[in-house]
């Protein structure tokens, strides 16, 4: 039962049943931060609180987490479900116990060991009076107190899959076993009500069917008839061999596999598969083969094999939960030097990117005071091109043409272009062709205040 589970766990782990919640229906996949995130939304009225552990249960298909509460559990608001992951998870917690419910069970014991209420009471110093006056109130009061202790069971239908909304078998069970050894003032036809009354399918028709052939059946035998149809009937051997085949599974945590191996043990015990005595060797030789260990774990193992000290599952998981513990140092230690050496990367290279930025500055910057220079030297030479055009004489206004430049320098006496009188004469007597248009005899009065002598025009060969 689920109840039996949280107990054994809290035992297990050394803390207070009561403030003890046991979580169901975890899908495998959830992983921790989803898992705390749903956590938090439906328990934070009830305080802080902390996930001791996981395990994997078989019959649910799913995972179940312990989670401790710093305190007491306040019945008035822990929830019944918690919406998280792949549907709403069941909450398991120990039922309150009434202070009626406490009267019952010290009568009770005392009827065991052969005392009688009054005997106790004059020992204690109390009056008779006031013990039948308790004893009275208990009987009085217990129909309201069931009324209002009063909780509607989940929802069974018998599927191999449940829906959603509906609980498995198992999980359904310990609730509806809780819940009946609390209505023990309620009448049987108002038992069977209740039972029925979160029923659904086959699981609906097989306790009609039980009631149709027998009505005075109590509700306890419908539970029983549903436990027979639809519980675990596993026998001896399949349970032994899940036990001893059972391994760490690809991303499950260590103390995760001793947890989920610590629950097939106790179902194994329970059924007898295996011996009570040497679940501690069993428990030591699975977590040797079939998990993963680190180097100074397995050492120490062996060192306690070897000498035949088998650890108990507390002394286990506190190895365990050491060694991971010192795993997940040496993680962070790593992820630090990581992150140190990516930072001295990070900054190598910006150091890198800001000499190059700087250098492309520098080069950018000598191309456009080069670009420039070449832009001034060009503006100068086309300022000297536009002088010496300038200068040209055919382009001089009012000077000279080139063709005045040439007859000139032939007319000028003494000039750089000058040329032979008898030179030139012959050489227009051999071409045969007249003088230039643009050249004249020069007068003889000319002629003759120049003192340059008489010049007359060349005769012809021919006389004329």
């Amino acid at each position: 039962m689920a109840v039996t589970l949280l107990r054994d766990w809290c035992r297990w782990m050394g803390i207070s049943a009561r403030r003890g919640l046991l979580i169901l229906g975890i899908p495998e996949d959830c992983d921790e931060a989803e898992l705390q995130e749903s956590l938090e939304a439906a328990l934070w009225p009830m305080g802080h609180f902390t996930v001791l552990g996981k395990v994997f249960r078989e019959e649910d298909n799913a995972t179940a987490a312990l989670v401790e509460l710093d305190r007491e559990v306040n019945y008035a608001l822990v929830p019944r479900e918690i919406l998280g992951t792949g549907g709403p998870w069941n909450v398991v917690f120990v039922p309150r116990c009434s202070g009626e419910e406490f009267l019952s069970r010290v009568f009770h014991f005392l009827e065991q060991q052969g005392q009688t209420v009054e005997s106790v009471a004059g020992a204690l110093g109390l009056g008779l009076r006031r013990v039948c006056w308790l004893r009275s109130v208990s009987q009085a009061v217990q129909p309201w107190v069931e009324t209002m202790r009063y909780q509607r069971l989940g929802v069974f239908s018998g599927r191999d899959q449940p829906a959603p909304g509906e609980e498995s078998f198992e999980t359904w069970l310990d609730h509806t076993t809780d819940m009946l050894h609390v209505w023990q003032g309620v009448s049987e036809r108002e038992k069977r009500r209740r039972l029925m009354e979160g029923l659904r399918g086959t699981a609906l028709q097989l306790v009609h069917g039980l009631l149709a052939e027998n009505p005075a059946r109590t509700a306890q035998d419908c539970l029983a008839a549903l436990i027979q149809v639809f519980g675990d009937n596993e026998s001896q051997a399949t349970i032994r061999v899940k036990c001893l085949t059972a391994q760490q599974e690809s991303g499950e945590r260590l103390s995760a596999f001793v947890l989920r191996l610590e629950v097939l043990l106790q179902k194994a015990i329970e059924k007898g598969a295996l011996a009570r005595a040497s679940a501690d060797h069993v428990r030591l030789r699975q977590v040797l083969t079939r998990a993963n260990l680190t180097e100074p774990l397995d050492e120490a193992l062996r060192k306690l094999r070897m000498v035949g000290r088998f650890p108990s599952f507390l002394e286990m998981l506190g190895l365990v939960r050491e060694s991971e513990a010192w795993e997940a140092s040496l993680a962070r230690n790593e992820r630090a030097q990581a992150e140190e050496g990516a930072g001295a990367r990070a900054n190598a290279q910006a150091d890198a990117r800001a000499g190059a930025k700087v250098e492309d500055d520098k080069v950018e910057e000598k191309e456009q005071e080069e670009r420039e220079s070449e832009e001034e030297d060009s503006d100068d030479h086309d300022a000297v091109l536009a002088g010496l055009g300038q200068a040209r004489p055919s382009e001089a206004p009012g000077g000279p043409t080139p063709a005045q430049m040439g007859s000139a320098s032939r007319e000028g006496p003494g000039g750089p272009g000058c040329e032979p009188e008898g030179f030139a004469q012959a050489g227009d007597q051999e071409t045969g062709e007249p003088l230039e248009e643009g050249l004249k005899p020069i007068p003889e009065e000319l002629g003759n205040e120049d003192g340059a002598g008489e010049m007359s025009p060349p005769k012809s060969s021919s006389g004329k």
